[in-house]
């Protein structure tokens, strides 16, 4: 500090700018043992992870080449392998990990939470959102030396985002750049905003699969019929994402000569981590190329990381099907395809947003349902059957310690499904279902403290096939009836 004094319990590394700590004449092999001399670390303790280290880098082939000739990507690999392999009580990190390619970036994001998970302290200093909510516990936000905010992330960013585009759009209405406007003004925009579709508040960090709503004031001194609203939405790079207009859908409005406010719910989001800009317009109906009023990156907003290891431009959901023949099964019989096993590759966990604490089946349940799982054709579309196994995903929050799984088995002989429940691979209980109604199964939960995603497995001892007992031709191999899943 220029002034004042710092308190550390612990030994410090930082990783402040690339090279910083390293002497440039030095091998990459004598740069690690000077490091670890720097936080006061034995000789043979840095042997001790010296290979651990340039593992992590994946410098093998150039560890003992000076550093001067490195790279800033290798040098970024050797500093942050350094830090994450000595670990230290304290890590500092400024901006460095904006350097290297996706595939380092992401095992450099995995060490992190590593290191946070063993209560090691991280500084984490960026001007990315996304990052930050992704791994801080609490966000100072600093302006020219002085502290604006400290907090929860949530809050901060959506203080610092709705900051950085003003305090309102209307409020800076007359700061707008004029060549990012274009039109007759007739009709103009006065106001544009996104909020979250559920809490309602304005919201500009969302993750995939989130859904925003905007929200446009038009304003104008006449009556005018035929208008046409709309929005595109470009990637941080100009690439145009997707677009969307009253003309395609509800069709053109009226406006009267007041102020009208129009909304458009937007998602979920399929889109991938980045910062994306809202252009918006209002056009005379069939004539788009001489705008009343159109508003060039009215908007930004920015998208997370999505859950699990997808990759790319956008996060499209999939589900991957296999069948496998009895050998002595022909795949066809008179020309049409014999029904087989159906089986859903195990997900990795919710595809979109955090799951519900209730799971009703139905309602977005694909988001949450992992594999092992069928449609009832012939039933109401709120319930679900199982295979042997079956995974789903809710949500346990602080105060909720009771699980409560809805379940029947309609289509059973003579005979009771005894079933496991795994809740995060453990085996918490074992029940038995042979109502032809729906009954409630309730097991109870360890409590937590804080909202935490629970893996919920459903293992029957024998499923059944309605074809095999002659009462469909569904050869399908039922467990049980699922309507829902609940934490209360």
């Amino acid at each position: 500090p220029t002034t004042g004094t710092v308190q550390t319990r612990g030994e410090v590394f930082g990783l402040l700018e690339l090279g910083a700590g390293m002497h440039p004449e030095l091998t990459g092999r004598e740069n690690i043992f000077l490091n670890g001399a720097f936080l006061g670390l034995g000789r043979a303790r840095v042997q001790q992870l010296y290979p651990q280290i340039v593992e992590f880098a994946e410098l093998e082939q150039f560890i003992d080449m000076p550093v001067k000739h490195f790279s800033s990507g290798m040098f970024m690999r050797l500093g942050f392998a350094i830090a994450v392999n000595i670990d230290p009580e304290i890590l500092l990190i400024d901006e460095v990990l904006a350097v290297g390619d996706a595939r380092f970036a992401a095992k450099c994001y995995e060490a992190l939470a590593d290191v946070k998970r063993r209560g090691r302290t991280i500084v984490f200093v960026s001007h990315d959102p996304i990052q930050v909510r992704r791994f801080c516990d609490r966000v100072l936000w600093l302006e020219r030396g002085h502290v604006r905010m400290l907090g929860a992330p949530q809050e901060v960013i959506q203080a610092y985002l709705r900051h950085m585009r003003g305090a309102s759009t209307s409020d800076r209405a007359g700061e707008r750049d004029a060549a990012t406007e274009e039109g007759s003004f007739d009709i103009r925009i006065r106001a544009a905003v996104l909020l979250d579709a559920e809490r309602g508040d304005e919201c500009y960090s969302y993750l995939p699969g989130g859904i925003a709503t905007l929200r446009l004031e038009l304003e104008t001194a006449a009556y005018r019929e035929d208008v046409v609203v709309g929005w595109a939405i470009r990637r941080s790079d100009g690439l145009l994402v997707a677009e969307s207009s009253t003309e395609t859908t509800i069709g053109p409005l009226q406006v009267s000569p007041q102020r009208t406010l129009v909304e458009c719910r937007i998602g979920p989001l399929p889109l991938g981590a980045g910062a994306y800009q809202i252009s918006v317009s209002a056009w005379p109906a069939g004539n788009r190329l001489q705008p009343y009023h159109l508003w060039r990156g009215a908007l930004t907003f920015f998208v997370g990381k999505a859950t699990g290891s997808q990759r790319g431009t956008t996060v499209v959901p999939a589900q991957w099907r296999a069948s496998t023949a009895h050998p002595d099964e022909p795949l066809e019989r008179d020309g049409r395809p014999v029904a087989q096993p159906d089986m859903v590759s195990v997900a990795g966990g919710p595809v979109w947003t955090p799951p519900p604490s209730v799971l009703t089946i139905g309602e977005r349940d694909d988001e949450w349902l992992g594999s092992g799982w069928y449609p009832a054709e012939n039933w109401p579309p709120r319930v679900r059957w199982t295979t042997r196994r079956a995974v789903a995903y809710v949500t346990q929050d602080v105060g909720s310690e009771v699980l409560t799984v809805t379940a029947c088995r309609p289509l059973h002989d003579t005979s009771e499904a005894t079933a496991r429940l795994l809740i995060d691979g453990e085996h918490v209980a074992t029940f038995r279902v042979s109502s032809m109604d729906f009954e409630d199964v309730a097991v109870p939960l360890d409590p937590v403290d804080q909202a935490t995603v629970r893996e919920v497995v459903i293992e029957v001892d024998h499923d059944l096939v309605p074809a095999a007992i002659g009462l469909e031709d569904d050869t399908r191999p039922l467990g049980l009836a699922i309507r829902s899943l609940r934490v209360e």
